[in-house]
């Protein structure tokens, strides 16, 4: 009788063990699968992040610089870049958005200085940038980010023209 006890016990305590191992394989894997999703939200929202700030850079430089005759398309050493011109105690400055070195960068200089791209303080990094204007006022700008997401915004001028923006065909 004793055997038959001892097997009974033997049979118990495989099956706590056995139990025991599957709590913990479902916890494993909880874990696992919870750190894959976090994982991927944070690299989404990364991307996003570096989406969302070189557009809206570039669209809030434009709408503060929104006066008539104060942008235009140019370079800076062989780089394309936006140019913001304006007028500061009898001084006319020139800022400078482009692309160098992987970067959006911006730089700001008298409109009587030449400076090379190297010398701009780098923003956020991104593949390409291009500029280009559509009609006196409409701005097509295109940006490849560091991901290779390919943005292509049109921006305008509320100032161009007589205060409205202009199309033609």
């Amino acid at each position: 009788m004793e055997f038959g006890g001892e097997k009974k016990h033997m049979v118990d305590i495989l099956f706590v063990l056995t139990l025991f191992f599957v709590f913990a394989l479902s916890a494993l894997t909880l874990v696992i699968l919870g750190a894959n999703i976090y994982k991927s939200t944070v690299n989404h929202m990364e991307e996003s992040f570096t989406d969302r700030t070189s557009y809206a850079y570039i669209t809030q430089k434009l709408r503060q610089n929104d006066e008539e005759g104060a942008l235009s398309i140019g370079n800076i050493g062989d780089e394309e870049a936006l140019i913001m011109t304006q007028e500061v105690n009898n001084t006319i400055y020139n800022t400078f958005i482009y692309s160098y070195d992987g970067y959006l960068c911006e730089l700001l200089i008298r409109a009587d200085m030449e400076m090379e791209p190297s010398a701009g303080t780098k923003i956020i990094r991104i593949e390409d940038l291009s500029f280009d204007e559509i009609s006196p006022g409409l701005y097509n700008v295109d940006i490849t980010t560091e991901n290779s997401n390919s943005i292509s915004l049109v921006l305008s001028s509320h100032t161009a023209e007589e205060g409205g923006t202009a199309i033609e065909n």
